[in-house]
């Protein structure tokens, strides 16, 4: 693995944070030659060379690819990707590593300060397709607002997602999506390059029963999850469960949390009206039954004997409150881009109306927590302290060192389906690590029990050793390598088709991630095989990449 921070790697040509930066940074254009006196070699760099020829800009071009120094996987492919480029003749691309903060300052800021920057980023999705697209691809999305960090613009893109997300139908939904990846793919503002692997490792001594959740966020929901029949126990008389999380602790409030440490630790204490099982089919959990009465009108009745953490029962009048808790709020647009009113039919029977027909309403349910209308109300302020439904109540946190929560003697759950009415584990304590070696080492003393979304390498040192148990699956999220698109030659889709062609997929999936994970050539991970079909990546792939 390569080390981090500022290690010269094996003679790429580097460039300062400032050289790298803005319009009065590297030129783009560094030539003494034409494209067509350089010996192109393959269709890729063919594409690459006709794009600098209509754009007229004569090779090498100058530019720096970027990745944050805390993950030394991603400095890895970063440099790998550079030498590709260079050894074309075409590119003299260098590299530079940042700490995480400077990078993503760098990232949210490139189209506006128009950087010469290559960017080795990932975003994260979730357990429908408009996750990835609307936020990295729609016009109305670019950052600082969105996450569209290089300020993409596409009427036929932006259409694409409109019709996606306003079809209920599924059948319909996969057309259209399969569309709008062939146009990202044929277009591409990003190159996507692998589809992350959720994992987790415990000790077989310690913890029975835990599994690997596809969607970040959820890395603990099989801690006691009765509405889908999982739970998880310990093999030891002890009472506790030490895990341990990759960062602090931002929010506990589920219209400010944007971050997915703060949604993994809330996550046992938080209920929704629906949840989302492990191979993404839609379950009841606070609602026990809903139907579609039309276009924009959904119906739910609602669990009973249900209690908040603080005693009060839980009504259709908390689900309305807290839906209508987003509005204003860092979070708005999770909830009001399709949501209108709720009619309250009686104590536990509700009708949901939206602002239009929007297709991902149930796995959108599914993500987000209720809370007790007193919230609303301000008798209680969830910045202090989460209360939810769920079966962990929470307990103290120790910012920058651990996080706990007690199992909830009063959740609703009666015992049936196999799962013990209560969670087994009394106690749950998440340790807050940072750094990859020390979340390695901890597990391995046993500080830790329990460790998710370790590195690749991390991952196949402890499946070789039979004291650990590792369970692996293919993950919501996608690694991608971004264009400057706003500069010539990037603003150029040749160009940039032609640099995807020859990023090394299989050797940095192999290679730097140590098999963890999956090559990907498309924005929607595999993980959602209605979407991302083996026959349709096929078909891609002859035409885009091969």
């Amino acid at each position: 693995m390569a080390e981090r921070g500022d290690r010269d790697t094996g003679g790429l040509p580097r460039r300062s944070v400032l050289a790298g930066l803005g319009v009065a940074g590297i030129t783009g254009t560094a030539g003494c030659i034409s494209a067509d006196d350089v010996a192109v070699d393959g269709d890729a760099e063919e594409l690459i060379a006709d794009g600098f020829r209509e754009e007229g800009v004569e090779p090498p071009v100058e530019a720096t690819i970027y990745a944050n120094s805390e993950s030394d996987e991603r400095v890895e492919w970063a440099q790998l990707v550079a030498h590709e480029l260079n050894a074309t003749g075409l590119f003299d691309v260098g590299f530079e590593s940042l700490e995480l903060r400077s990078y993503i300052d760098l990232v949210d800021n490139m189209a506006e300060n128009e950087a010469n920057a290559l960017i080795c980023f990932g975003f994260i999705g979730g357990w429908d397709p408009h996750a990835y697209v609307y936020s990295a691809f729609h016009s109305d999305s670019a950052t600082p607002n969105g996450h569209n960090i290089t300020h993409y613009e596409n009427e036929t893109v932006d259409r694409l997602i409109d019709e996606g997300v306003e079809t209920v139908d599924s059948h319909e939904r996969v057309e259209i999506y399969e569309k709008l990846q062939e146009r990202l793919v044929e277009d591409a503002p990003l190159s996507f390059v692998r589809a992350h692997e959720e994992n987790v490792v415990y000790r077989a001594d310690v913890v029975d029963g835990f599994r690997a959740y596809p969607v970040s966020g959820g890395e603990y929901t099989s801690l006691y999850a009765p509405t889908l029949g999982v739970y998880t126990e310990l093999r030891t008389d002890a009472d506790e469960l030490v895990g341990d999380v990759g960062a602090g602790i931002s929010s506990y409030d589920p219209t400010a949390i944007d971050d997915d440490v703060s949604r993994i630790v809330t996550g046992p204490i938080y209920e929704g009206l629906l949840e989302v099982d492990f191979d993404g089919r839609i379950r009841p959990l606070l609602a026990t039954d809903w139907e579609q009465l039309d276009e924009t009108t959904w119906r739910f009745e609602l669990r009973e004997d249900v209690r908040f953490h603080t005693g009060e029962p839980f009504t259709a009048a908390d689900v309305q409150a807290t839906l209508e808790r987003y509005e204003d709020t860092p979070r708005e647009r999770a909830v009001f881009e399709w949501y209108d009113d709720v009619e309250i039919r009686d104590g536990h029977e509700l009708d949901l109306h939206l602002r239009r027909p929007y297709g991902p309403l149930e796995t959108t349910l599914g993500q987000l927590p209720i809370v007790p209308e007193s919230v609303a109300d301000g008798e209680y302020d969830l910045s202090n302290r989460p209360i939810g439904t769920g079966p962990y109540v929470f307990d103290e946190h120790d910012e920058d060192q651990y996080w706990r929560m007690k199992a909830n003697p009063d959740h609703w759950h009666d015992g049936s389906g196999g799962v013990p009415e209560t969670p087994p584990i009394e106690t749950v304590t998440f340790r807050i690590v940072t750094e990859p070696s020390a979340r390695h080492g901890a597990i391995a003393r046993g500080d830790v029990h329990l460790s998710t979304a370790l590195s690749g390498e991390s991952v196949a040192a402890f499946a070789s050793d039979d004291e650990y148990v590792v369970d692996r699956t293919t993950g919501a999220a996608v690694d991608f390598l971004g264009y400057p698109i706003y500069r010539e030659p990037f603003t150029n889709p040749k160009v940039r088709r032609g640099i995807s062609r020859l990023i090394p997929r299989e050797r940095i999936v192999e290679d730097v991630f140590h098999g963890a994970g999956r090559v990907a050539y498309t924005p929607i991970s595999p993980l959602h095989d209605e979407f991302v079909s083996p026959a349709f990546e096929s078909e891609l792939v002859d035409e885009y990449f091969s």
